[in-house]
């Protein structure tokens, strides 16, 4: 029979009230012919669900890459972190170790000069900013590393340049110059207010704590002036040094003032 006869007959029989004589013919006819398509279905339906089973398990497999990548990523940058971070720390102590002395963790030589020119440059500027430069030396300090060892003058120096520290205003600056002796910078401090701070300076360090109390608190002397705008921070520190062995000619345990025209004031 016809395909289109065929399907006719099909819809006359699914609409007649009654069963038709030949509709047993009609159903098997049906049968007959799709039951080919019938199998080729189910294997496309198992064909379709391997593939589905096969993309999920790919899409699993991806996944699992994409997370296995991002767990080694988050460990180089976590590496990366930690090697710039320590690469940070051993440049801060690098340059701690460069400008800073190791004894009494004080400002070094090299630190307060190079201070010193900035506060020479800004002088140069502005005249009405220089600043006063003191230079402090332990009183009898040979006679405490004879007596008592150097390892009591180390702790000596390491008390005394912390005391001095401890009277200072935040922006002062007292390095250790070399040996028994230290450098202070003051800006913006004339000859009053240098006075004062010597002063400070001297009581401070009479009544430093010591570690050995069979050493008597050793003094200071000082001496101390004002950089004149222009000239060279080794002129300014030839004039403390000067003072200072003024200070050294009184008595010690003082301090001496030298005018930038170099007269003693004090």
């Amino acid at each position: 029979m016809p395909a289109d006869g065929f399907f006719q007959r099909v819809e006359e029989t699914l609409q007649a009230p009654d069963p038709p004589d030949d509709w047993r013919e009609v159903i098997r006819e049906l049968y007959n012919r799709y039951r080919g398509q019938t199998r080729l279905l189910d294997r496309l339906t198992h064909i379709s669900d391997r593939f589905q089973s096969a993309e999920r398990e790919r899409g699993h497999g991806c996944l699992v890459r994409y997370e296995r990548q991002v767990r080694q990523l988050e460990k180089i940058v976590r590496i990366s972190d930690q090697y710039q971070n320590m690469l940070r720390d051993l440049k801060d102590r690098l340059e701690h170790a460069a400008n800073y002395d190791a004894l009494t963790n004080l400002p070094n030589r090299r630190y307060m000069m190079r201070r010193m020119e900035e506060a020479a440059a800004e002088a140069r500027r502005i005249p009405e900013r220089t600043f006063a430069l003191m230079l402090a030396d332990i009183d009898h300090f040979k006679a405490i590393n004879d007596g008592f060892g150097h390892s009591a003058g180390d702790l000596v120096l390491r008390a005394i340049a912390q005391a001095m520290k401890s009277v200072l205003r935040e922006y002062d600056i007292c390095a250790r110059w070399g040996g028994e002796e230290f450098l202070l910078l003051f800006p913006g401090c004339f000859e009053d207010c240098a006075e004062t701070v010597a002063e400070r300076l001297l009581k401070a360090v009479a009544k430093a704590p010591l570690p050995e109390e069979r050493i008597v608190n050793p003094t200071i002397s000082i001496g101390y002036t004002l950089h004149r705008s222009g000239e060279h921070t080794d002129e300014t520190v030839r004039r403390a040094d000067q003072a200072l062995y003024r200070a050294k000619d009184k008595g010690r345990n003082c301090a001496v003032f030298i005018s930038v025209t170099g007269s003693l004031d004090r």
